[in-house]
C-alpha cells in the first residue's frame, strides 16, 4: 500500500501504548492490560482519530470492530482473512469458540465493502458473505536476493523454518532424521521457536540422547533470512493433517524456493500438483518419519538438485511472488476511495 502511495497507519495490541515507526509506517500500540472490551474500545477510538479513508482489518477481532467504525465514519472496510477461522477456533478453543465466530463472522462480513483472503477454498466460503478477491500471501522479491551457485556443504544440510508445535510437526522431523543419520552425511538446521515448554525440554533431550547435533536458530528477523536459506540444501513443511492445514499452498514453501531450494512437503492435493507436477522436490505423508526420511533421502540422492532448485526458484518468480499480485489490492483501493 505503501509503495502505491498510500499513508498507512497501523493500530496494534502491544504490551504497553506507545507508537513507533516501522520502515516508515507509524505504529500505534494499544497495551492489553485492562478488563474486557477495554482493547476494543481503545483501538476503535484511536482508528476514529486516525481518520482514515479506509479501514483494513486483519482478522476476526478487528472485523468485529469494524462495524462500529463503518457506522460512525460510513468509511470503506477491508476484511483480510487468511485463516479458516472456524476450524482454528474449534481445534483450539473448543466448539463453543467455533460457533460464535461463525456467527461473528456471518453478521459482520456481508456489512463490510470487500473481503481478501488467500486461496479459492476459503475464497468459495466467504463468497456467500461478500465480494471476495483471492490475493495469495506470496513472498516479496525484495525480501530475498537472487541466490548465487550454491557452495556444496560438507554435509547435507536440511532446513525447517518455523512455529515449533508437534501440529508443525516437530517430532515427525526429529525421528525420521534420527533414522537418516544412520546412513547418510545430514545435519538439520531449524529457525523459529517453541510454544510449549514441555515440547521444547523433549525436542532437546531427543537431540541430546540421540547426537542428532541439531543447529537450533532460534527466531530470525525475516530480513536475514535469505542467508540462512541459501545455505541449505532442502526445506522442510510437514504441518500435520487436519480441518486447517493442507488445504492450500504455504507461504514458507515459496520462500525457500525463492532461494533455490526444492522442498520436502506434506502431501496435499495443490502441494502434490505443484511439487510432483513440476518436479520441484517431493511430497510425503507428514504423519510418518519414515516417509519423511525416505524424502529427505530422494533428493540426496537426486542427480542434478541444483537444476530441481533453480526449477522452484524460476517458478516462484513466474507466479508466486508478491509482487505478481500487488496491483490486483491497489486496484480493490482506489475503487473503494475514489
Amino acid at each position: 500500500m505503501k509503495k502505491g502511495g498510500h499513508i498507512i497507519e497501523i493500530i496494534t495490541p502491544h504490551k504497553s501504548t506507545e507508537i513507533k515507526e516501522l520502515e516508515g509506517i507509524k505504529v500505534h500500540c494499544i497495551e492489553t492490560r485492562g478488563p474486557p472490551g477495554m482493547v476494543a474500545l481503545k483501538m476503535i477510538k484511536k482508528a476514529l482519530k486516525t481518520d482514515g479513508d479506509l479501514f483494513y482489518c486483519h482478522e476476526l477481532d478487528p472485523l468485529l470492530y469494524s462495524i462500529v467504525l463503518k457506522r460512525i465514519t460510513r468509511k470503506p472496510i477491508i476484511w483480510d482473512c487468511h485463516e479458516y477461522l472456524v476450524p482454528m477456533k474449534k481445534e483450539l478453543q473448543g466448539r463453543l469458540s467455533a460457533v460464535l465466530t461463525e456467527i461473528g463472522i456471518s453478521i459482520c462480513a456481508p456489512r463490510i465493502d470487500h473481503i481478501i483472503t488467500v486461496d479459492n477454498r476459503l475464497a468459495k466460503t466467504l463468497s456467500k458473505l461478500g465480494k471476495v478477491t483471492v490475493i495469495p500471501n506470496y513472498p516479496r522479491l525484495s525480501d530475498f536476493n537472487e541466490p548465487t551457485s550454491r557452495k556444496k556443504n560438507e554435509k547435507f544440510v536440511v532446513l525447517y523454518v518455523g512455529g515449533l508445535t508437534e501440529r508443525r510437526g516437530i517430532k515427525i522431523i526429529l525421528e525420521a532424521i534420527h533414522r537418516l543419520k544412520k546412513r547418510k552425511n545430514i545435519s538439520l538446521r531449524i529457525v523459529g521457536g517453541f510454544y510449549d515448554r514441555e515440547l521444547e525440554k523433549w525436542a532437546h533431550k531427543y537431540d541430546s540422547e540421540n547426537e542428532l547435533n541439531i543447529d537450533w536458530l532460534g527466531w530470525v528477523d525475516y530480513r536475514e533470512l535469505a542467508p540462512v536459506i541459501a545455505d541449505s540444501d532442502c526445506g522442510l513443511f510437514v504441518n500435520q493433517p487436519g480441518p486447517r492445514y493442507l488445504k492450500g499452498l504455504p507461504t514458507k514453501i515459496f520462500e525457500y524456493m525463492i532461494m533455490g531450494l526444492p522442498v520436502v512437503s506434506a502431501t496435499g492435493p495443490l502441494l502434490d500438483s505443484l511439487i510432483n507436477g513440476k518436479n520441484l522436490g517431493v511430497t510425503v505423508d507428514s504423519t510418518n518419519p519414515e516417509s519423511l526420511s525416505d524424502g529427505i533421502e530422494t533428493l540426496i540422492e537426486h542427480s542434478n538438485l541444483q537444476e530441481m532448485g533453480k526449477r522452484a526458484h524460476d517458478t516462484v518468480m513466474k507466479n508466486f511472488c508478491w509482487e505478481a499480485k500487488e496491483d490486483k489490492l491497489l486496484r480493490i483501493i482506489e475503487k473503494l476511495t475514489s
